[in-house]
């Protein structure tokens, strides 16, 4: 028989933060022009203060990188324990469903207020929904959602990242 139940532990992190991960990086100027150099990026409201003044106040990060302001190093002077992996939440969802393998099926981005040079982000993952069991090509699994929210000083919401992923067993 397929147990349909969450495991307890699961159904407790639904709809609150689990994982928060407090200022990693400061954001410069130089660390997103070195990004829209590799991209080959010349929108002006990332390089040119003249040209971002009437719209967004002052030169502004590109919002793809809005994730990468909040993404823990693997390792930092003090650091007690493994570091955080990369959507923690993910990892603790799969390995608590007992389910090996991971996909990111589906991504999207709601953004808000642009982060800017001197602004740090707060990072809040948190567990949406779990689908029933399922069986799927790869597999049995489970699908599910999760939140990521981004803050910045004073609680201002700088965007919402919402993945959705299958996690599976392989198929015999």
């Amino acid at each position: 028989m397929i147990e349909t139940a969450l495991p307890p532990q699961v159904s407790q992190w639904l709809g609150k933060p689990v994982i928060v991960i407090e200022h990693v990086v400061t954001a410069e100027v130089g660390l997103w022009l070195n990004f829209c150099v590799a991209v080959q990026d010349a929108n002006p409201l990332y390089w040119n203060y003249a040209a971002a003044l009437g719209r967004t106040e002052a030169v502004i990060a590109p919002p793809a990188m809005l994730p990468s302001w909040g993404i823990p190093h693997d390792w930092s002077p003090g650091a007690e324990g493994p570091p955080l992996r990369t959507l923690e939440l993910h990892f603790m969802v799969k390995d608590a469903l007992g389910l090996p393998n991971g996909l990111v099926t589906e991504v999207e981005f709601e953004l808000h207020d642009p982060i800017r040079a001197g602004d740090s982000v707060r990072v809040e993952q948190i567990l949406k929904e779990v689908s029933p069991p399922r069986q799927t090509r790869l597999g049995h699994g489970r699908n599910w959602t999760i939140d990521v929210v981004y803050r910045k000083p004073g609680d201002i919401l700088a965007g919402v990242q919402t993945l959705r992923f299958l996690g599976y067993r392989k198929a015999p």
